[in-house]
């Protein structure tokens, strides 16, 4: 049956349902070069210590970036308004190497979500930032929250350190990796940190940090990002040249993240002067929220045919190793995003999860994603009635899908009397899943 010959109208409408459902070959390597490191976790928060340093160079602070995903928390709602709502509770201590308690701050914050956006609320996130003040020095920082409604609890530790920087002319801050950097109409800046480090297979990914010119005239220097998984040659991203006043300059730099395949890296600020690497960055790569651990990449490569056209699975074939078949397979997801800026890709998540459907409810002697059955569902979701005939006189057994809002219907019908429905009813349009 070809499903790659169907109605452009019916893909716009099955596009609009999903979305409502939801509501350079070059590549630095894998530490573990299959699929099978996605993840699914959904965390309660995620946090990010920073240390910055003030005016004078000298003083610092550290500013502790807490995300708060509203997909990890449990709502509830208010019977008058119908909005939903959280409480956490959110306790940050700072702790010096000698065991001295600097800050020990401890808070509420309710999450209000209104009725109108309770179907698309889960992939935002509550932000929050505190600020200590710190003498250099090595300090643990202990995050806590607490979802108040479920009572589940979860702390994360953390060791950061704020180096004396006195006899240095030219240090940087720590690095923030930011997932979207944008100017309001009145010319002020906007940033969205990525608290959790997860770049999500982002096409382009920001990095903001500070550099501080201790001298009293202008310097220049040049600093390349490198990302490196430890196993290969680190892959320069970028290289610039700054132009530093005296004091404090801000750097808000755009990089590409096409080099980069799924997996775990240090992301490193590399001063080309000296060769010295200035800032560390631990990152990872990787889409939230898949529904199946993908192990074989020629079987997720093949399951596409319900989505892909020819010249885009003639593409996917061409590549050979398991990175060139990789590379291949983020990118051809990464044109299918509905929402590049985040780090799940609600389209890939809806295909798979209906693969997987597939494989339980129609499986027999092949894969239920290759039935005729598991190719209608796939394609088109479930149906809003089936008419079903397993046991009638002078019949084979049959059935029929009906698909109100696209005024579509299919028959399938068991010749075998083994439970192997075959379409008869033509998949005759020029319809592909997108």
């Amino acid at each position: 049956m070809n499903t790659s010959r169907l109605n452009p109208l019916l893909k716009f409408v099955i596009c609009l349902m999903l979305l409502a459902f939801l509501a350079p070959h070059s590549s630095a390597q894998l530490k573990d070069k299959t699929l099978s490191n996605y993840s699914s976790t959904k965390e309660l928060f995620y946090a990010d210590p920073l240390v910055f340093y003030n005016k004078d160079c000298i003083s610092a602070r550290l500013d502790l970036y807490v995300q708060i995903p509203y997909e990890g928390l449990q709502m509830k709602k208010n019977s008058a308004t119908k909005n939903l709502f959280a409480d956490v509770t959110i306790t940050a201590k700072v702790t010096t190497d000698g065991g001295a308690v600097i800050a020990n701050e401890s808070f509420n914050e309710t999450i209000n979500i209104a009725s109108a956006d309770a179907k698309t609320y889960r992939d935002d996130s509550r932000y929050i930032v505190k600020t200590f003040s710190v003498n250099p020095g090595t300090y643990s920082v202990a995050v806590t929250v607490k979802d108040n409604g479920t009572r589940a609890e979860l702390t994360k530790n953390y060791t950061v350190k704020a180096i004396e920087h006195k006899d240095e002319a030219v240090f940087t801050s720590n690095i923030m990796i930011v997932s979207a950097y944008e100017r309001d109409d009145a010319g002020k800046k906007k940033i969205t940190p990525l608290v959790n480090n997860n770049l999500g297979v982002l096409k382009d990914f920001y990095v903001f940090y500070e550099i501080y010119n201790a001298k009293d005239e202008n310097t220049e220097i040049s600093y390349s990002y490198i990302i490196d998984d430890s196993k290969n040659t680190p892959v320069v991203l970028q290289t610039n040249k700054y132009y530093l006043s005296p004091g404090v300059n801000k750097i808000i730099e755009k990089l590409s993240a096409e080099k980069i395949l799924i997996g775990d890296y240090k992301f490193e600020l590399k001063d080309n002067a000296t060769g010295n690497i200035l800032e560390t960055k631990y990152v990872t790569n990787r889409w939230t929220d898949f529904p199946v651990a993908i192990k074989d990449i020629d079987a997720a490569i093949n399951q596409l045919q319900y989505i892909a056209s020819s010249d885009e699975m003639s593409k996917l074939k061409k590549a050979k190793t398991a990175p060139e078949k990789e590379k291949a397979f983020i990118d051809f997801w990464k044109m299918k995003d509905p929402s590049p800026g985040t780090p799940r890709n609600e389209l890939m998540v809806e295909y798979y999860n209906r693969i997987k459907i597939a494989n339980e409810r129609y499986s027999h002697y092949v894969d239920g994603w290759k039935t005729d059955m598991g190719m209608v569902f796939i394609i088109y979701g479930n149906p809003n009635n089936i008419d079903r005939h397993p046991f009638e006189n002078l019949t084979k057994p049959y059935e029929v899908w009906e698909y109100y809002d696209l005024n579509r219907q299919f028959v399938f019908v068991d010749d075998s009397g083994f439970g192997d429905y075959r379409l008869i009813t033509p998949i005759y349009d020029n319809f592909r899943y997108r």
